[in-house]
C-alpha cells in the first residue's frame, strides 16, 4: 500500500511539473500575437444604398444563403482585409448586374440601384482597398 501511494504521489509531481514546465507564457517584441485590424463600420452613404437595396438579404434576419456572402448586420466585425475583399466583391457584383437578384429587382422595381448609385459603391470600394 505504501509503494501505491509513493508511486500516486511522484506521478503527481511528475504531472504538476511538467504542466508547469510547458505551459506557455506570454511573449513580447516581435513575437507577440497580433489580432487582425479591425475593419470599419460603414459610411452614411454606403449605409443608405445598403439598407435600401442589400438588407432585404444580406442581414442577420435576410436569406441564409446570402448571409453566407456577406452580412452587412456584421459588417463591423469583420477585420479590415476581409471588408476590403467583400467591398471589391460587391462591387463586381453590382456591376455585372448580378445583385440584386432578378427576382428582387422585379419586386422592387423602385429600389433597382441607379449606376450613379454602382459609381458610388465602387469609388468606396476602391478607397478602402489596401
Amino acid at each position: 500500500m505504501k509503494k501505491i501511494a509513493f508511486y500516486i504521489v511522484m506521478l503527481m509531481g511528475i504531472l504538476i511539473t511538467s504542466v508547469l514546465f510547458l505551459n506557455p507564457q506570454k511573449v513580447s517584441g516581435s513575437m507577440k500575437y497580433a489580432p487582425p485590424e479591425q475593419g470599419t463600420e460603414l459610411p452614411d452613404s454606403v449605409m443608405k444604398f445598403v439598407q435600401k437595396a442589400c438588407m432585404d438579404c444580406h442581414a442577420d434576419d435576410g436569406s441564409s444563403m446570402a448571409r453566407g456572402k456577406v452580412n452587412f448586420s456584421k459588417w463591423g466585425t469583420y477585420d479590415a482585409d476581409k471588408q476590403a475583399k467583400k467591398a471589391n466583391s460587391i462591387c463586381k457584383e453590382l456591376t455585372k448586374g448580378d445583385m440584386p437578384p432578378k427576382k428582387w429587382r422585379a419586386n422592387n422595381p423602385a429600389d433597382i440601384p441607379t449606376q450613379a448609385e454602382v459609381d458610388m459603391i465602387c469609388r468606396w470600394a476602391k478607397g478602402i482597398q489596401k
